[in-house]
């Protein structure tokens, strides 16, 4: 098996007839800062060809020895130079006045047996500001001749033999080369050029330095050709990772990268890895990779619930998108994840143990995962305990997702288990979104990594509060809400500027279901049950703590281990040992209490 050859069909069908591809439609606003960046890039190619220079006595050897002879012996390099048929003066181009100056200085010198006189251009060239607009000109006729704009494709194969270019010097040096393909694309974005499918092609490319921003210039790229070119490591294309998102095929026949396979194990491996860089691809070099409508559907959330709220039809497609991709790497390798986060984003998690059914019921949920971590701030009070579980950049927020139980969200097979809302937040230039969900879990494996203990009040050892860290929690279904706020960036893509985690325990698969239609209810004052005797001998209050146990406490704790004794249900051997670890102040006690309420036995409760 090889990739050598031609002839497969895919990319050259869909270049012949413009793949439909069935993509969602991307948010194409862009930021400024990124075309202000292309933007010097022309800058800076018209900026080194700026200032005319004439030179003559130069014939005793070709023009181009005479170039070089220049840069060697006078240290000025002259740049897009011709030779005017009619005089036979050599012409060229320096960076500024001041290099014009020391040519001058040089006129004289020997070259070839004769003597080089320098003088300024006294031709009818352009400034500045018309060679950058001359550079403009040039490009935009250039892409006008290599657009075809009823199959959206843009054919730039073989740059460096277009006459037109070469005339005016686009490929004189390595370092203008370097800023051609910029400049190329913010012109193309200027023009609002609509891409799918893009051939680069016979253009000596081994690296993508010259290509970062095609991207974010052609965000519903389809299709890409790098045939015969210089690529002879994957890593390569490692900088384009999650960014080319609608790339459908790729071709690179003829790149040392695939001439050089010998084995079919290093074919295998060569498709897993394009796989894993470009999520929808399907054809590489003319064979495909994987079944379409099935990848499709994997990438789409099916939401069929009515439990559902999206702002409009863009938010809509933009969040579903976002939740499908993100939950798949979630549950398979969060570390994929990181590309949505930036130096600045937040993320935290909070677990709400103060549910009915912890109490009531047998329920016997285990948060011993995730207590250690909780930032909920209507427990958590101390400024430094808040900050040390807030999670700020790439770094902290995936060692806190290796701190979190191994998951699985069925949002495919039964969306149903699922709400969402989805609403833009008031910003004029960041047309960011606000994507809530909530929904069911269930834990599949320990955390990667162990949880630090640190955020656990120092002190002495309590019994209360479980003290074993290396413990392995039970295993359970959760319920759980997640707010993103999250970013389009320029490619298309999604970056999350907020992510807050709240776990609940599990109740059931009914939550989002509508009711069932209700029978009239009575609005007739219902009698009121009074407690009978035995039933109010029952209820704490101080009179009826033992005795034993009211003669060793004040009269202000013995208010508290009855308000304890009240809101928690607990016995009052329990009761009053929370109070006393908790140095009998009431608002510690209940903290405490729900800290730990998932981990005591069910006799600690009355």
């Amino acid at each position: 098996m090889s990739y050598r050859g031609r002839g497969r069909g895919g990319f050259h069908n869909s270049f012949g007839g413009g793949v439909g591809g069935g993509t969602n439609q991307q948010n194409n606003n862009r930021a400024n800062f990124g075309h202000h960046s292309q933007q010097q890039q022309i800058d800076a190619f018209t900026n080194s060809n700026q200032f005319p220079v004439e030179i003559m006595g130069w014939s005793g050897a070709s023009s181009s020895e005479c170039i070089n002879f220049i840069s060697r012996k006078c240290k000025v390099v002259v740049q897009n130079y011709s030779v005017d048929s009619n005089t036979g003066i050599l012409k060229g181009y320096v960076k500024n006045e001041q290099q014009a100056n020391l040519l001058l200085n040089w006129s004289g010198v020997k070259f070839a047996g004769q003597s080089l006189r320098f003088i300024k251009g006294t031709s009818n060239q352009a400034s500045t500001t018309t060679s950058s607009s001359s550079t403009i000109e040039t490009i935009t006729q250039f892409l006008k001749t290599r657009y075809n704009p009823e199959i959206k494709m843009l054919n730039l194969s073989n740059v460096k033999q277009d006459p037109a270019l070469n005339t005016h010097g686009f490929f004189s040096s390595v370092s203008i080369t370097a800023k051609f393909f910029p400049a190329l694309f913010k012109v193309a974005n200027d023009l609002s050029l609509e891409v799918i499918s893009i051939d680069l092609s016979n253009n000596e490319l081994s690296e993508l330095n010259q290509l970062v921003s095609l991207p974010q210039s052609f965000p519903k790229l389809q299709n890409l050709s790098f045939q015969n070119n210089q690529f002879n490591r994957i890593k390569v294309f490692e900088t384009w990772k999650n960014k080319l998102n609608n790339l459908r095929e790729l071709i690179i026949f003829d790149n040392p990268i695939v001439i050089n396979i010998n084995t079919p194990q290093d074919i295998n491996n060569l498709k897993l890895e394009f796989m894993k860089l470009f999520p929808r691809l399907v054809v590489l070099n003319g064979e495909i990779l994987r079944d379409e409508p099935k990848l499709n559907m994997n990438l789409t959330f099916p939401f069929d619930s009515n439990s559902m709220f999206f702002e409009n039809d863009d938010s809509r497609n933009l969040a579903t998108n976002f939740l499908a991709n993100f939950f798949k790497l979630w549950d398979s390798n969060r570390g994929d994840l990181m590309i949505l986060y930036q130096n600045e984003s937040q993320f935290s998690m909070q677990v709400d143990t103060s549910h009915p059914y912890l109490i009531d019921s047998n329920n016997s949920t285990d948060f011993g995962n995730y207590l250690s971590n909780s930032r909920n701030l209507t427990r958590v009070s101390g400024m430094n305990s808040r900050m040390n579980k807030l999670a700020i950049g790439q770094e902290a927020i995936f060692k806190s997702f290796q701190q979190l139980p191994k998951t699985q969200h069925e949002l495919i097979n039964k969306p149903n288990l699922f709400s969402v809302e989805c609403y833009k937040f008031p910003s004029n230039n960041l047309n960011g979104l606000i994507i809530t969900i909530h929904g069911i879990f269930e834990e599949i494996g320990q955390p990667e990594l162990e949880q630090s203990n640190n955020n656990i009040p120092s002190g002495p050892r309590s019994r209360y509060i479980p003290q074993n860290k290396h413990k392995r929690h039970p295993l359970s279904k959760k319920c759980f809400d997640r707010t993103f706020t999250v970013i389009p960036d320029l490619q298309g893509s999604m970056i999350v500027a907020s992510d807050l985690l709240l776990i609940r325990p599990y109740t059931s698969e009914n939550a989002w279901e509508k009711s069932k239609e209700q029978p009239n209810i009575t609005t007739q004052p219902q009698p009121v049950n009074t407690p009978s005797p035995a039933q109010q001998a029952n209820i704490p209050s101080i009179e009826n703590l033992p005795l034993e146990i009211k003669n060793n406490l004040s009269p202000m704790n013995q208010e508290i281990l009855v308000k304890i004794l009240i809101e928690t249900k607990l016995t009052i051997q329990y009761a009053l040992m929370l109070c006393e670890q908790s140095n009998w102040n009431y608002q510690l006690c209940m903290d405490n209490f729900k800290n730990s309420v998932a981990s005591l036995p069910r006799e600690a409760f009355v």
